[in-house]
């Protein structure tokens, strides 16, 4: 954890504690300063400053413990607690102020000097905060946290020699220990002093000369140190006096996999996945290190899968195990069979929301909406206060022209929308909103959009689609071509948004630019589009641009007829072809 970080938890700590005792204020021998009145007000108003602190009214506290500093400001105590405040608020310069006198009132106060170095490294003032800890150091020379702060705060500046030989104090405090030698380790690294890197592994091996991770480990810096021979030899020594050691199957695999005997590492692999002394959790994320790399091979994809499936024989019953396996088989495009893998998360953990997403995203993706329907309904058995449920039940309801029951669906829904969920709550009113545009409930669809718009003004989609409907109806032209315009200077490259503005504006007869547009959104239309409404939204266009010079009538013809041969076989649209055009006067 880096420094800044440690100090501010610590720092948050100690804001919330009890704070300031009064034995910490008689060290300053007030009595000879105060008389009995004044220190017994004095009294009160850092007892109350303490009770305000406790209940977090950080405003309060700080005026009642400005009203101490105006009783005594030589009181460290006082000092000390209005210098906490100021930080809790952002007053860095006069929390800095107030904690420095308290250090000079009681230089030998270990929590003061503490709390002046966290103010120091929130300012990032580092050489402030390394000056005051190597005072406390020859004030505290065998306290270990000391030696902690100072390590952080050597490592933050860079100065990776400091820091070492404040871990070796620390060292001869606590004796050898595999935190600190591990940390030694990356520093000689950093300083590209291995060798002493090394030296640092070599006292964990031989202070536990039966902890065999340890001359894993050495094997591993022979690895990287791109001396896979030297490994492979510790490795083997490993085997011989512990053959059931899991790590040192997964090192060999790493060995073999260097050495180009890919079969072995496989065989490595499975035995570090069939040992006892792997738990699930690291036993999975081996899996995942091992599949990332298998992945971009595509001959090796089968013996990944022969993993998962060793992994989830031997764990039947853990949910993670199942859920990585899903993963893979969508990776694969074997969305059926990862179903069965969801299926069976679901089976040992039905309370968990991410597994009934996972599976109703593969149905919507494939479009079964009767199993979208199915499954959504489990889903809010199990878990009926979640919105998402309802969502996707009503899309699917309404793929199936099942109208009513998906608008039931989602006024169902709506009363779970937390106050926090605005996107939610406003993608329920529009597709409450299309479904009654779609049963010709006008108004009311209308009205739904503008709740929509009113819980996300920024919803995009809801804004060209809202525009869109009111050109169809040919009301309200002006505000849904503000509100068109909003969406294509938000997203200039999309056909969509594009088109609609066009067709907004060929209803209100502008039909030179109606042709600009247009043409924008036939430019950026992309493959994976249907061009239908778009191409016959084209011909339409040209058709009244010609009307004075009939320029444009032949290239609408030809639009209209790649629309119908898009899909787009309309009635309307045949009449257009059939009459080459309409009256125009």
């Amino acid at each position: 954890m880096q420094i800044k970080h440690l100090l501010y938890f610590l720092f948050l700590f100690t804001l919330t504690s009890c704070g300031t005792t009064k034995s910490l204020k008689q060290e300053n021998n007030e009595e000879s300063r105060l008389s009995e009145d004044t220190k017994r007000q004095f009294d009160y108003y850092f007892y109350e400053g303490l009770r305000l602190k406790e209940l977090q009214k950080f405003d309060q506290a700080l005026e009642t413990f400005r009203m101490c500093l105006s009783i005594d400001s030589l009181d460290a105590g006082a000092q000390n607690e209005t210098g906490l405040l100021y930080a809790a608020i952002g007053l860095n310069k006069e929390a800095l102020h107030c904690m420095e006198t308290a250090v000079k009132l009681q230089p030998q106060n270990w929590w003061y000097n503490f709390q002046l170095i966290t103010v120091y490294s929130n300012l990032k003032n580092w050489s402030g905060a390394i000056d005051v800890a190597t005072k406390v150091q020859q004030v505290y020379p065998n306290k270990e946290d000391i030696y902690n702060i100072l390590t952080s705060l050597y490592k933050q500046t860079k100065q990776y020699d400091k820091a070492i030989a404040a871990y070796d104090k620390l060292e001869s405090l606590v004796g050898i220990d595999q935190s600190i030698s591990f940390e030694k380790f990356r520093l000689y690294v950093l300083l590209n002093k291995t060798k002493k890197g090394i030296t640092e592994i070599d006292k964990l091996v031989n202070k536990y000369p039966t902890e065999t991770r340890y001359q894993v480990l050495r094997g591993d810096i022979f690895m990287q140190q791109k001396m896979p021979e030297k490994a492979f030899e510790i490795y083997q020594q490993v085997l011989k006096s512990d053959p059931q050691n899991a790590y040192v199957y997964i090192s060999l695999s790493e060995y073999y996999k260097s050495v180009n005997q890919s079969e072995k590492s496989m065989e490595a692999i499975v035995s570090a996945l069939k040992s006892d002394d792997l738990d699930v959790d690291t036993k999975v994320d081996v899996l995942g290190q091992y599949v990332e790399k298998v992945v971009k091979d595509s001959t090796k994809l089968d013996e990944a899968e022969m993993l998962f499936k060793l992994l989830v024989e031997h764990y039947p019953l853990e949910e993670q195990v199942h859920g990585y396996y899903a993963v893979y088989l969508q990776f694969r495009g074997r969305n059926e069979e990862a179903g069965s893998e969801l299926e069976s998360m679901l089976n040992i953990n039905p309370k968990n929301p991410q597994t009934w997403l996972r599976l109703i995203q593969i149905y919507l993706g494939e479009k079964k909406f009767e199993n979208l329907v199915e499954i959504s309904n489990r889903a809010i058995d199990n878990l009926p206060k979640n919105p998402a449920w309802y969502f996707y039940k009503g899309i699917a309801q309404f793929q199936l022209t099942e109208y009513q029951s998906a608008l039931e669906t989602y006024h169902a829904g709506l009363p779970f929308i937390e106050a926090n969920q605005a996107g939610m709550k406003s993608d329920f009113y529009a597709q409450i909103a299309d479904i009654y545009f779609k049963a010709g409930q006008k108004d009311s669809a209308f009205m739904n959009y503008e709740n929509s718009l009113l819980a996300n003004p920024k919803n995009v989609m809801v804004m060209n689609n809202y525009a869109y409907y009111l050109s169809l109806e040919k009301k309200d032209l002006r505000k849904a071509e503000k509100m068109s315009a909003k969406t294509v200077e938000l997203e200039p490259k999309n056909s969509t948004y594009l088109d609609t503005y066009a067709w907004i504006l060929y209803q209100e007869e502008n039909y030179s630019l109606a042709k600009f547009y247009i043409e924008r959104a036939m430019d950026n239309l992309t493959k994976e589009e249907d061009p239908g409404i778009i191409l016959e939204h084209y011909g339409d266009i040209l058709w009244m641009n010609s009307k004075d010079d009939n320029k444009d009538d032949a290239k609408a013809l030809e639009m209209w007829k790649k629309s119908f041969e898009s899909g787009n076989k309309t009635e309307q649209l045949k009449l257009k072809i059939e009459m080459k055009g309409w009256d125009r006067k």
